[in-house]
């Protein structure tokens, strides 16, 4: 008996497929899952997050590289690399804020979803934490 009910549990994959059929399986084009994938969204992926605090990190060092080695440089090229500096602040601010942001799991997104019209095409949808709905 549990093996009825282990096997009779439908996946995430599959919920998401039959929210997708039944809201445009009646449209009377074919829709292929065969390649199908499941991936979860996230408001910012991980990778980002922590490319942006590794960025950061190495903006650091290299910001307080140039602030010491400027007291030695005349006017001239003291303006210049004040210059780098400023640019390389206001990026190295930019990545603390990414870097605020942790990464929050925001629901589902099901690429690959081969839809048969006259000119065939690949579609994506999005979906709610719970696979409950379709998210426009």
């Amino acid at each position: 008996m549990v093996t009825i009910i282990s096997c009779g549990k439908k996946t995430d994959k599959d919920r998401a497929i039959e929210l997708v059929e039944s809201k445009y399986g009646n449209s009377g084009q074919k829709i292929d899952f065969e390649s199908a994938k499941l991936d979860s969204l996230y408001n910012v992926s991980p990778k980002a997050y922590n490319d942006s605090l590794k960025k950061g990190n190495e903006l650091d060092v290299t910001l307080a590289k140039l602030e010491s080695e400027i007291e030695h440089l005349s006017q001239t090229e003291s303006d210049s690399v004040g210059l780098i500096s400023a640019r390389l602040t206001k990026e190295r601010y930019r990545l603390l804020e990414l870097a605020k942001i942790k990464p929050a799991f925001t629901g589902w997104k099901l690429s690959g979803v081969k839809v048969e019209t006259p000119k065939p095409a690949f579609k994506s949808f999005n979906f709610d934490k719970g696979i409950t709905k379709i998210v426009e």
